[in-house]
């Protein structure tokens, strides 16, 4: 029997959850204060990546540094070569390689990149010593600052900070339902706890793991690594991780603050528009909030040229890599000085 099955007489509360996203944006200019009476020697952003995805986290820390060049960076080495991990050295603070964290049937036969899936309940144990840790993927990058500082307001002491794959640009929402509901949530659900759980949880949006920030303090880490243990007996599969927090969230209902879409934006269910005047992307619809986090999640968008609006008219197409962007970025800004 899968962990929280005996459960089955609680309603999951997850429409009030969902309600609280657009309070919580309402409130977020007054959650700034407490992120930055915090100092950044108390915060650890933290990431990972292979020889493959080095490319996508060099990325992913310039345009952390282009930001805060004082903030801890910690990263899981899953098979980074000598000359990638001297480029690392002298822009982040740590280097770690993971092990096993948790032992499951077939663990000798994975790869050493699924390390960085079973690892991130475990980042206190790599990463001592700090109160506060961001996780974001590789194939995340970091346009806006106040998206981090939203992020640790949002965590606090007790909360799972974190972004639904929630919004209404996305083209998801507006698709042909599944037959029977039988939605990607649903069908990892039902791989990593059984149809019953599939059929109270599936119905609940992913909550998209690959940008959080969590205290040190908070009971999500033993919650997390409980549940991922159980569930890795089972099976492993992609979403695994994923899968498990979202359970905590749903089905053991810890506390969570979720964020709007701009703090983790998914490009490829809608890409953002381009703000020429400030060289920078944005929501695709009104008031064109500031992308804080764009998340190249999926194979396509990491090498898709995409067709963007300008809010001052027209189109331009650009990769949205951060190191591609960046002549288009700053382009833009020289045309409106000139």
């Amino acid at each position: 029997m899968g962990p929280g099955l005996r459960r089955e007489g609680r309603k999951v509360r997850a429409s009030s959850q969902l309600c609280s996203i657009s309070s919580q944006v309402a409130r977020g200019i007054d959650l700034l204060p407490t992120a930055l009476a915090m100092s950044d020697a108390r915060l650890l952003i933290a990431s990972g990546a292979d020889r493959e995805y080095f490319p996508l986290l060099s990325d992913t820390i310039m345009s952390i540094r282009a930001q805060r060049r004082d903030v801890a960076l910690g990263i899981l080495d899953l098979g980074l070569d000598q000359e990638q991990s001297d480029w690392l050295t002298s822009r982040v603070q740590h280097i770690v390689r993971p092990g096993w964290d948790l032992d499951f049937p077939g663990r000798s036969q994975m790869p050493d990149t699924f390390k960085a899936q079973v690892a991130r309940p475990f980042l206190r144990r790599y990463f001592p010593e700090y109160e506060v840790y961001l996780w974001i993927d590789a194939d995340a990058w970091l346009q806006d600052w106040r998206v981090i500082d939203l992020y640790v307001s949002a965590a606090g002491r007790d909360r799972l900070a974190i972004t639904p794959e929630i919004d209404r640009a996305y083209k998801r929402h507006y698709k042909r339902p599944k037959p029977f509901g039988w939605t990607l949530a649903w069908k990892n659900y039902r791989q990593a706890f059984g149809w019953r759980a599939a059929d109270r949880l599936g119905r609940n949006p992913m909550v998209n793991c690959g940008v959080f920030a969590l205290h040190r303090d908070a009971p999500h880490w033993d919650a997390w690594a409980r549940v991922l243990s159980q569930v890795l007996q089972r099976t492993q599969f992609f979403f695994v991780e994923q899968t498990a927090l979202n359970y905590v969230i749903f089905a053991e209902h810890l506390p969570v603050n979720f964020l709007p879409a701009y703090c983790n934006w998914m490009p490829g269910d809608a890409p953002p528009a381009f703000d020429a005047g400030r060289g920078l992307f944005v929501e695709p619809y009104a008031p064109h909030e500031v992308i804080g986090v764009m998340h190249l999640a999926g194979r396509e968008q990491k090498t898709h040229l995409f067709r963007l609006n300008r809010l001052d008219g027209g189109t331009v197409e650009t990769s949205l890599r951060y190191s591609d962007s960046r002549s288009l970025c700053g382009r833009a800004l020289g045309e409106i000085s000139a």
